[in-house]
């Protein structure tokens, strides 16, 4: 029996709930690794349908989705008549309450989300699509090492993208690398990783308003996009509000434009990641006139 292996076969982004975290946005990067006996070609599975097959089922069943384990206590999941779920889940800080078409929503075994129970799903839907000489999958899903470099985990939906994105309730783990005239700065890092740990940013335009729960603010956001209709009720204090669609080319041109703001003067170099290897640029300050209130945007986001 031969083995093959794939490694940084894809990347899924999604957002996840989580017992005290309450709602948390993840990115594994998927190994693949496919034992069995060769076939006429002399190959375990051609590379080219792995790419093909594999990385498009991984894809349309895990990525941009939001994960809930269908076991705890603490969720409440409806089906309704009209094709959309609605779910309910209480945690220490207060209550996440979502709305959204079925396909934005990814039910697992369990109590909790963890690595085994997705690598298990995983390894149980890829045996599903390779040829039956294929006799073990093995799926290794594993964060990107940034080594001590400061990251934040944030979840989002960007309701006028014409994919996944839309979902109200999908996320990212991503890394941020700050230059302040010309120089890293771990110091500003730190303080946005800290600042947007276990966040939702959400549009000021998709917000419908505060209301109590439990004496508890809580931010209700709304909309509708092309694949149906979101809603989702999220403690105000797990929340960050930005005047403009969360896409990362935004959210690096508001890192960039805050900091100019907050620290008058000085020049500064934003580049802000959207999970792995992809993200955008912006650069603001005294250097570049007119440009520090919102940031000048460079670079694209990879979706």
């Amino acid at each position: 029996m031969a083995t093959l292996f794939v490694e940084n076969l894809t990347v899924v982004d999604f957002s996840y709930l989580h017992a005290k975290r309450g709602m948390v946005g993840e990115s594994w990067i998927v190994d693949l690794e496919l034992s069995g006996e060769l076939d006429a070609q002399g190959m375990v599975f051609d590379f080219g349908h792995i790419k093909k097959t594999v990385k498009r089922t991984v894809d349309e069943r895990v990525d941009h989705r939001l994960l809930v384990p269908r076991d705890s206590e603490q969720l409440d999941l409806h089906e309704r008549d009209d094709g959309h779920l609605s779910l309910a889940w209480r945690y220490l800080a207060g209550e996440i309450r979502m709305v959204s078409p079925a396909s934005a929503v990814l039910g697992l075994p369990g109590m909790e989300i963890s690595k085994a129970g997705v690598t298990l799903y995983l390894m149980e839907l890829i045996q599903e699509t390779v040829p039956a000489n294929v006799a073990e999958v093995r799926v290794i899903l594993r964060e990107e090492d940034t080594g001590t470099a400061p990251f934040y985990h944030y979840s989002h939906g960007l309701k006028k993208h014409d994919g996944n994105c839309q979902r109200i309730a999908h996320g990212h783990r991503s890394g941020i690398q700050i230059f302040e005239n010309g120089r890293r700065s771990r110091y500003w890092e730190k303080l946005w990783a800290d600042r947007w740990e276990d966040i939702y940013i959400g549009t000021e335009d998709d917000l419908e308003g505060t209301y109590y729960v439990d004496e508890v603010p809580h931010h209700r956001f709304r909309y509708d996009a092309d694949q149906g209709h979101f809603e989702l009720v999220i403690p105000e204090d797990h929340c960050y509000l930005v005047a403009h669609d969360s896409t990362v080319e935004n959210l690096a041109g508001h890192i960039a434009g805050e900091l100019a703001r907050e620290a008058p003067g000085k020049r500064f170099r934003v580049r802000a990641f959207e999970g792995v290897g992809k993200g955008a640029i912006a650069e603001a300050g005294e250097d570049n006139p007119g440009r520090a209130k919102g940031g000048w945007l460079t670079g694209s986001s990879v979706l």
